[in-house]
Parts: C-alpha cells; sequence; structure tokens
C-alpha cells in the first residue's frame, strides 16, 4: 500500500540520561553511559536546560561528542526543535554524524554548499525530524540556510577564525586594493608618516593599527572605493564576501595593517546582531579546553556563558602520554643543526605531523626538515589528507594554524613537530600581543593551541607520542613558573618533565626520545615522575583573569553599541569595561587599548551631535591609554587630541615627513657640498670601493654611502663581531650592513654569518646609547644569493640580501642627485640651500623610501 500508518508516539524520556537506554544504538555504540558523562548531562538539565548560552567541558577522550549529540536528540524529541551540531570541518561534521547515527539518533548530513544538501536531508531537519551536522561555516556566512532553534557548538574553542572571519576583509599586499586602502587612510591622516613609509617600503616589523576616529571619517571614501572595486570586478572573492557583512559599518571596524596585508573587522564578532545564531533558543559550547578569563565569550561575542566543567576526578587526568623536547635547550646542539636534528627524528618515527601558525612557516619547515624522498600532505590542499597520511606507513603532515580537527590515534602518528608560538593567527592576534603587549588576553588561547596541537596524537589514555617544540616562542611562553601553573596538570607535568630533560646533552636526548619511542621499562620508570608531578600542585589561572572575565559582558555591549552606531552607548559600557580592569601590571596594556576607543568613540560622538562635552572627555581618555600604554609604541603614533579630530576637515597642508626633513637638513649640511675636494674624495671612494671584493675598500664604501644618503654613521672600532656598516638617521630610522664582499658566490649563506648580522643593530644601539627605531632592518651585502636551511631558522628579524650591483645602482643615483644639488647649491648656505635639495633629492629618487626598494627585493627568514 502506498500510504503508512502512523506510529504512535511514545513518552520521551525526562532527560538526555535516561533518553540513551531508550535509542536504537547500533553494536559498536557504547553499552552505557560514563558516569562522568551522566553527571555532566545531570547538570544541564538541573541548572541550564533553560540558558541561552552554556558551554560543556569535557577533555578528549571523556566522550564529549556522545553528550553534545543526546542533548540534541533530547531537545529535538522533547520540543520539536531544530537542532544543528556544527563542527570547524567538514570531515569532523560527517564523523560527528556517523557517531550520532550508532547511537541511534536520526542524523543528516548538511555539509558543503546548500545547493548540494539532500532535498529529503534538509525536510528532516526543517521539519525537527533529524539532528543536522554541518560546519561553522553553514551559519556563519553572508546567506545562511540554516534556521536551527538549538545549536550544539562542538570543539568551541576552535572557532574563532570561522567566527571572526564572516565579518572580515583580508587585502593581501599582492591585490592592488591594498595600495588604494593605504592611500585612502593617509589622505585621513590614518597613518603616522613614519608608519606609512614603513607600510609602503615593506619594513614594518609590526602590525599597525589605523587611528579609529581618522578610520570612521574616511568611511564614505572607503565604501566608494570597494564599491567601485566590485562593480569592475577587481574585489577578490574572500573580500567580496567579507564586504557584505562589513557594508555600512565600516565605522565600527579596526583596520590593521602590515607589510604584507590589512585586515578589516570589529574587535569582537558582532553575533548579537546575527539573526541566525542570536534568534536560537539555545547555543550549547562544547569543548576539552573551555578556557579563562572570558576567552571563549569573546570568541562568540556573548556577554555570559554558562559553564558546566568537567567533573572534579578528571582535573588530574589527561589523554594519553607525551614526551616534550625542546631542541632550544640540548646541549652541543647548534641552530645550524636543529633541522638534521629533526629530520633524523622524523626517520626514526617514520611519520610526523608538523604543525606551524602559517603556510609560508609551514612550507619552510617542511624544506628544511623532509627527509630525502618522504612524502609531504598538506591539510589544506585535499580534504582527505588527513586520513591519507594516517593509513600510510611514513610520511609527513603539515599543518598551517590548524590546531584542532584533526585526530590521529594510535599508530597513525607518534611524532609531533611544533614551529612557532601559535599567537598570530591573524593580523588582530598579532596586534594585542606583540604591539599593543596585552599577553594576558591571548595568553589562554596560545596555551589552548598548544595543548590541542600537542595533542594531535594522543587521542586515548593508552595512546602516546612525542612533540618537538621548536623555537624560542615556544620555549619562551612555556618557561614562566605562572603559565606552567596555569596550564591542565598533566600537560604541566609533561612540559616541565620535557624542560628538565631537554637542557641535557645532545646524545642522552637522543637516547631518551628512543627509550620513549621503544616504551621501555627506562621509559616506563621516568613515567612515574610525570605522573607524581601532576598530582602535587593544584591549578592556578594567570594573574588579571577574573578581571578579565568581569570585563566581558561590557566589552560584548560596547563593542556591539559601536556596529549599531550608537557612539553615546559604546562609550558608556567602554567606561564599565575600563572599571573592572584595573592598572596592575597584567591588565594595564589591554586597559590602555580601551580607554583608546573611548576616547575615539567620543570623538566620533562629537562629530554627530556637536556638543562640547565630547572633546573634554576624549582628551581625558586619550591621556589616560598614553599612561596605560608606557613601554610600548603602537600609541604614540596615532593622534590623541580630540580638537584635532573635531576640528571641521580644512584643506589638508602636506607635512613633511620627519624621515625626509632628516635626510635633507643632512645633505644640506655635508660640507662635502659645498667643497670640490670632499666630494671627489667621496666619489672616488664610492665608485672604487663598491666595484671591489676586498673588504677594507668595499666596507669603507658603504659608510660612504651611508653619509651621501643623509645618514650618520657608526664610529668604526676594532672590536671583534662590529657591524661592517650601520646608517642611522637620527631616531627614525637605522639600517645595519654586514659586508661579505669576498665570499664565493656559488655557496649559500651560513646560519653564522645570518647571526652576527642580526647582533649589528642592538650593537649599534648599546654603542650609542639609543634605541633601535621601529622599522629599521639589515642587509647582507654579498655576490651569495642562496641561504642555508639553518640561516632561515634564525632569521627572526627583517633581513634582506643585497648584491654589490643593487648598492651600485643605488650608489649612482645618489651621485646623480648630488651632482646636481652641488650644480645648484655649492655657493648657498645650508638653510638657503634646503628647499633645492628636497626638490632635487625628490627628482632624482634619492629620499630613502624612493631608492629602498632596491635594497629589499630578497628577503629572508622565519620566525620560529
Amino acid at each position: 500500500m502506498a500510504f503508512k500508518k502512523s506510529s504512535s508516539l511514545s513518552a520521551v524520556p525526562a532527560t538526555p540520561e535516561a533518553l540513551y537506554p531508550t535509542l536504537p544504538r547500533a553494536a559498536g555504540a557504547p553499552k552505557e553511559l560514563w558516569s562522568r558523562q551522566a553527571d555532566v548531562l545531570r547538570v544541564y538539565v538541573e541548572q541550564h536546560k533553560a540558558a541561552g548560552d552554556v558551554a560543556i567541558e569535557l577533555p578528549t577522550g571523556a566522550g564529549k561528542t556522545l553528550v553534545g549529540c543526546l542533548v540534541a536528540e533530547w531537545r529535538r524529541q522533547s520540543r520539536g526543535e531544530r537542532v544543528a551540531f556544527l563542527t570547524p570541518t567538514r570531515h569532523l561534521a560527517q564523523q560527528a554524524a556517523a557517531a550520532s547515527a550508532q547511537y541511534g539518533i536520526p542524523s543528516v548530513d548538511l555539509t558543503g554548499r546548500h545547493t548540494e544538501w539532500s532535498a529529503s536531508d534538509a525536510l528532516a531537519f526543517n521539519q525537527a525530524k533529524a539532528v543536522a551536522f554541518a560546519t561553522y561555516s553553514a551559519l556563519f556566512n553572508t546567506n545562511p540556510h540554516l534556521r536551527p532553534q538549538v545549536l550544539i557548538l562542538d570543539d568551541a574553542h576552535a572557532a574563532e577564525g570561522s567566527i571572526s572571519s564572516t565579518w572580515s576583509m583580508s587585502i593581501r599586499r599582492n591585490d592592488g586594493l591594498y595600495d588604494e586602502i593605504l592611500q585612502v587612510l593617509v589622505d585621513h591622516e590614518a597613518f603616522s608618516a613614519a608608519v606609512t613609509r614603513r607600510l609602503r617600503g615593506r619594513t614594518a616589523g609590526r602590525t599597525y593599527l589605523a587611528g579609529v576616529a581618522e578610520t570612521a571619517a574616511a568611511v564614505p571614501d572607503l565604501e566608494s572605493l570597494f564599491d567601485t572595486a566590485h562593480s569592475r570586478g577587481d574585489l577578490p572573492r574572500s573580500v567580496r564576501f567579507g564586504y557584505q557583512m562589513l557594508a555600512e559599518r565600516l565605522s565600527a571596524c579596526l583596520i590593521f595593517a602590515s607589510s604584507d596585508e590589512m585586515l578589516i573587522r570589529p574587535l569582537v564578532a558582532p553575533t548579537l546582531s546575527h539573526t541566525e545564531f542570536e534568534d536560537a533558543k539555545q547555543r550549547v559550547y562544547l569543548s576539552a579546553t573551555l578556557g579563562e578569563g572570558g576567552e571563549l565569550e569573546r570568541a562568540f561575542g556573548r556577554k555570559r556563558i554558562a559553564r558546566i566543567e568537567a567533573p572534579a576526578n578528571w582535573e588530574n587526568q589527561g589523554t594519553g602520554r607525551r614526551f616534550f623536547c625542546f631542541p632550544s635547550l640540548v646541549q652541543g646542539l647548534e641552530e645550524k643543526d636543529a633541522p638534521e636534528f629533526v629530520s633524523d627524528q622524523i626517520l626514526a618515527f617514520r611519520k610526523a605531523v608538523l604543525l606551524t601558525p602559517d603556510k609560508g612557516a609551514r612550507n619552510r619547515l617542511v624544506d628544511a626538515v623532509k627527509p630525502a624522498g618522504m612524502h609531504v600532505w598538506h591539510a589544506d590542499e585535499a580534504d582527505d589528507a588527513p586520513q591519507t597520511f594516517a593509513g600510510a606507513p611514513e610520511g609527513i603532515l603539515g599543518l598551517a594554524n590548524r590546531y584542532d580537527g584533526i585526530d590521529l590515534p594510535d599508530n597513525a602518528c607518534r611524532l609531533i613537530v611544533m614551529s612557532g608560538s601559535p599567537k598570530g593567527a591573524h593580523l588582530q592576534e598579532r596586534f594585542l600581543y606583540e604591539s599593543v603587549g596585552a599577553h594576558v588576553v591571548l595568553n589562554e588561547r596560545i596555551r589552548t593551541r598548544i595543548t590541542q596541537g600537542a595533542g594531535r596524537a594522543t587521542r586515548n589514555s593508552a595512546d602516546y607520542a612525542a612533540v618537538l617544540m621548536l623555537g624560542r616562542d615556544l620555549l619562551n611562553f612555556c618557561m614562566p613558573q605562572e603559565h606552567l601553573a596555569a596550564m591542565h596538570p598533566e600537560l604541566r607535568a609533561e612540559i616541565a618533565f620535557g624542560l628538565q630533560y631537554s637542557d641535557m646533552p645532545m646524545e642522552d636526548v637522543r637516547e631518551n626520545l628512543e627509550h620513549f619511542r621503544e616504551q621501555d621499562e627506562d621509559w616506563r620508570e621516568a613515567n612515574q615522575a610525570i605522573r607524581s608531578a601532576r598530582d602535587e600542585t593544584a591549578r592556578a589561572a594567570l594573574p588579571g583573569t577574573e578581571h578579565l572575565q568581569a570585563a566581558v559582558p561590557y566589552e560584548v555591549a560596547a563593542l556591539d553599541a559601536a556596529w549599531q552606531g550608537e557612539w553615546d552607548r559604546a562609550v558608556e559600557q567602554a567606561k564599565k569595561v575600563i572599571d573592572v580592569l584595573p592598572g596592575s601590571p597584567e591588565i594595564r596594556r589591554y586597559q590602555a587599548l580601551w580607554h583608546y576607543l573611548l576616547a575615539s568613540w567620543a570623538v566620533m560622538a562629537g562629530r554627530r551631535d556637536g556638543q562640547s562635552h565630547w572633546e573634554a572627555l576624549a582628551n581625558r581618555h586619550f591621556s589616560d591609554a598614553r599612561a596605560a600604554a608606557r613601554g610600548t609604541q603602537w600609541l604614540s603614533e596615532l593622534t590623541t587630541d580630540a580638537g584635532r579630530l573635531l576640528a571641521p576637515p580644512a584643506v589638508a597642508v602636506p607635512q613633511e615627513d620627519p624621515l625626509h626633513a632628516w635626510v635633507i637638513d643632512a645633505i644640506a649640511s655635508n660640507p662635502a657640498r659645498t667643497s670640490a675636494r670632499k666630494y671627489a674624495g667621496y666619489e672616488e671612494a664610492l665608485r672604487e670601493g663598491l666595484a671591489q671584493t676586498a673588504h677594507k675598500p668595499f666596507e669603507a664604501a658603504l659608510n660612504v654611502l651611508g653619509q651621501m644618503v643623509g645618514a650618520e654613521t657608526l664610529p668604526a672600532t676594532k672590536e671583534q663581531g662590529r657591524p661592517d656598516s650601520v646608517w642611522m638617521f637620527g631616531d627614525h630610522w637605522w639600517i645595519a650592513i654586514e659586508a661579505k664582499s669576498e665570499a664565493e658566490a656559488d655557496k649559500d649563506i651560513p646560519a653564522g654569518d645570518v647571526r652576527q648580522a642580526l647582533g649589528h643593530l642592538p650593537y649599534a644601539a648599546a654603542q650609542t646609547g639609543r634605541t633601535v627605531p621601529d622599522g629599521s632592518l639589515t642587509l647582507i651585502a654579498t655576490s651569495q644569493s642562496g641561504v642555508a636551511k639553518a640561516g632561515t631558522w634564525v632569521a627572526d628579524k627583517p633581513l634582506y640580501v643585497v648584491s654589490p650591483q643593487q648598492l651600485q645602482e643605488v650608489a649612482e643615483r645618489i651621485c646623480e642627485a648630488w651632482d646636481a644639488i652641488r650644480a645648484r647649491t655649492e655657493q648657498l648656505a645650508p638653510g638657503a640651500a634646503r628647499p633645492l635639495v628636497a626638490e632635487l633629492l625628490a627628482k632624482h629618487q634619492a629620499l630613502p623610501d624612493q631608492w629602498l626598494p632596491l635594497l629589499t627585493t630578497h628577503m629572508i627568514g622565519v620566525r620560529l
């Protein structure tokens, strides 16, 4: 018969715990709930079933997927609600859907594009007849086709990137749009002249924030720029989707810029305005590490999230065993030999995951440590790469900023190689950590990524994996006692053990890694020490954590007000943020940012209503921001004068770049400008010296060239390791040069030369008693073009290789400018000559930002 009789509905169990025995479970499903799962579900029903936002913490291996599925199915059955279970990746969503089906829960796969969904699966979800499994991107996009009433958000600690990217535009330097945006911001004085020069010259060593009030004034021009680019088809696809979410809201965004990228986004994702997320009756966040200090709330843009913490008996239990090794501590292991050490371990373990913060670092690390002939998989190139790697007998899996979402249990992998502190997943993080110095805000995020990354290959209680922690950044993060104290007791004991047993001779470290690999008696005895240390002390939050947690509701409210353009309400909420953030060292620098935001919003409120009290309020908080930001540079490069920001637009009067002013004054005052004999000596030393390979005349020529471009040069000394030349443009900018004119062109630059070169700027600072200006850089002048692998590892600051021919090209340009200057100003005093010097330097492309691109075509280095 075509029509079927409806089956009678049975009563729905009163709790998710009671629901599980009634489900038609498959043979491979757990027969009953573990006590920890039952405990968590009881707390959920008794205390949080009506909460809008609730987080459940269960460590890896504790069965959080089953807990999430039971909550989903219980809500679906008992309340007839549409439930979506979201994960960071498509593979994880499909994996969770398969597990759910095993538990006996009706499940549909809604991963991929909505046009690819099965019509019957979509119907089952929309009629609340099945739980939908999808990725975060299915909900967080410009036009979501999911309308869930309950959300189960798996691996919530890993979702910040997925959420924030919805309201972000990332413009790469090789997009023409980068220069167009920069010009608009420069026209509105959102960047200082010095910052603009560094960005245009690709010498910016850190991330900069565009002035917030200035950016708001530039919004009409920015919108026009984006609209024009969109109409001519020049808007990159990723930027186009971000702009759809940010259109008419750019005033609420911050703009961060580096030499390579520009990022436009609000400080916190505005999920309060995202209907499909905000209108859900409940959002359940599942995580192995919920974190403290409001980290989860900031990631999801929520004012408050109730927490169900892991059962107490799980606090001192981890999943599997990790043996951490820090090569930077190993005695007798030189930096140049570190790649070989890692390569040897990959061969010994046969398989390894290489995990770095970004793709460039991953590719360089793979090139440096990959044993000859070993296959490499990159997870971003194929969804099934981790699964293919897991089943292979040997190989390398390269991951970039993928600290979670990939499981490699048991023999799938026994070696993790982590390189570089995961503190800069995007420019906002880099700005907060490196420029603002607000480490306490991101320490929880960094610790979580380290925890998750190190745990990719330990997925059950019997699992084990070695973890090589490469680079000073990771070592420096793991060493402080306060950082260790805030870690999970198991991880803390493992890292402390690793620090102790890395500070040993290299042969002993190799032997210990072999004992661990074999899991022999020697290792089993050592393992007892980790177990004992695990139970010695309780976990302690980092200083300032409680204040950050208290500030989060007001932060989200302030940023929501800014998103709505309600600047007066944003100011009031920002005051509350500041009130609960004390001026302690741990919090002060983050507080500085909030003083600055409050002052900027006050300026924007003053522009809107014209009330005079906003100027005084803004200036007071600009002053407080300067006091709280002491010891950092980011605020010194932004306008903090409310009167200037509130002044009516006037005809722009071009302001002379301070660096250009220094150069013009230096050349106008140089005796060689008016002395034919002195200039002839300059020209002879320059042309002859740069044409030789002998080091003495070559180095002398570098100093002459420095003086001719308008710099002071470091006085010569006979000290070992002194710089060959340092060009110092006052306190504006320095260039240090390591000359290797006698080096053989067919040989690579060794790591020792790289280390020596990078020590020149600190040497010059110590020699002169001054501070190295931000944006300064180092050159290695050599006919060599290749760099030894270890050399790229130790280059952690801007470092460029420049050929003698490139230097000669710059020298010719400078000499042409000097010839013109002398011809027209030889009889003039410095003050009278100055305007002509300025004109002729610009005409002959002889100002620093005009000749610098000739010397910065070949950058080397990787931040480990």
